[in-house]
């Protein structure tokens, strides 16, 4: 997710740059040590940040957590700077991704088919927000085994879809709706 690895070059002396590793941040979420002295120099900078995967969390294949780049971005604006954000669930990703798929369809198709979109995810926050405010009749399909799993849904094994009553405590406690919900994929 872009978050592993980061290459700076901050000497003016043509040396070699310096490879910092960012995996203890995507496996604790501590920003100590190597974020934070980061998102500082790109302070003293006046440096604006573009976020392309405002994602905070993430579940890993192992069921653990891992941390993304849309906490730093939140870190970098708390410390005083300037993020723009695109993709999840800014309205303007979703409706650049229906433009898209409007002309894919009409290019392949002689007459105007009827276009029915459906986002998967598993984030109120992002996915089924984003798409539910696109305003494009996007439909939505959330997956509960996703990051809402290990605080949410407490005692739900994965695969298990929680209760109606758990899922609609959530709905209403976050005031974000999907249209299709699911308990997971598999391959």
């Amino acid at each position: 997710h872009g978050s592993e690895v980061l290459y700076t070059n901050n000497n003016n002396n043509n040396e070699k740059g310096l490879f910092v590793s960012l995996q203890p941040y995507f496996n604790t979420g501590s920003m100590k040590e190597t974020i934070d002295p980061i998102l500082k120099d790109c302070l003293s900078a006046n440096l604006p940040a573009v976020c392309a995967n405002p994602d905070e969390i993430v579940v890993t294949p192992t069921g653990g957590t891992a941390y993304m780049p849309g906490k730093i971005a939140k870190r970098y604006i708390e410390l005083g700077g300037k993020c723009k954000f695109f993709g999840k669930p800014q309205p303007e990703h979703f409706q650049a991704c229906v433009d898209k798929l409007k002309d894919l369809v009409l290019n392949f198709t002689e007459e105007k088919a009827s276009l029915r979109i459906c986002h998967v995810g598993d984030s109120l926050h992002h996915d089924i927000k984003g798409a539910n405010e696109c305003g494009d009749g996007i439909d939505t399909v959330f997956v509960t085994s996703g990051i809402h799993s290990q605080k949410d849904f407490k005692g739900t094994s994965f695969g298990e879809l929680p209760s109606k009553n758990n899922l609609q405590i959530l709905f209403d406690k976050e005031q974000i709706t999907p249209t299709h919900v699911v308990s997971a994929f598999r391959i």
